[in-house]
């Protein structure tokens, strides 16, 4: 299934919206990523674990039919392109400051085919998330300019202090791994 059909991401959003949830409430309650809940709206059917869309389906009250009846492992893993982890707090994504932005940069994922960050479990991803075109090197996309990282929603008064910082961090907890 490498989509959902749109009626169903349709009727999921509008259920969402219906019983009066965000985004990032609906992904409270059934344990995944905001931004797994906006892809999956927008269709795409590898933004979530199976168990998770079906956890969202009860939660929300639609049937999903041919959809409930397609086990996980018929969702493949992404399979072009650079696959990478799209939460800025994950230690795959190394901060940097350009030109007065919070940049991240994404760091490869292991070859294992696997739809999940070896890091932190969230989703991979291998598209830009603002235009859908291919993840290729670099922190962002060559089609758009969009980062493939999005910062994160907290703004930091001091970027280039706080980058250092989870630099450290990071470089830290790669060195107890």
């Amino acid at each position: 299934m490498d989509q959902l059909s749109t009626e169903i991401c349709r009727q999921l959003r509008e259920a969402r919206r219906a019983k009066g949830l965000t985004q990032a409430d609906l992904a409270q309650r059934v344990g995944c990523q905001q931004s797994a809940v906006s892809m999956m709206e927008a269709g795409r059917a590898t933004a979530l674990a199976h168990e998770t869309l079906t956890r969202i389906a009860a939660e929300l009250g639609v049937a999903l039919e041919s959809a409930a009846s397609t086990p996980a492992a018929a969702i493949a893993a992404p399979s072009f392109g650079r696959v990478f982890c799209t939460d800025p707090e994950c230690p795959s994504n190394v901060p940097f400051v350009v030109s007065g932005a919070l940049v991240f940069w994404p760091r490869p994922q292991p070859v294992s085919g696997g739809r999940h960050c070896a890091c932190c479990g969230e989703v991979l991803s291998n598209v830009c998330g603002k235009c859908g075109a291919p993840a290729m090197a670099g922190a962002c996309c060559k089609d758009c300019g969009a980062p493939f990282v999005p910062p994160p929603a907290a703004v930091r008064a001091d970027t280039e202090a706080w980058a250092e910082t989870r630099r450290r961090q990071i470089a830290e907890w790669r060195a107890l791994v």
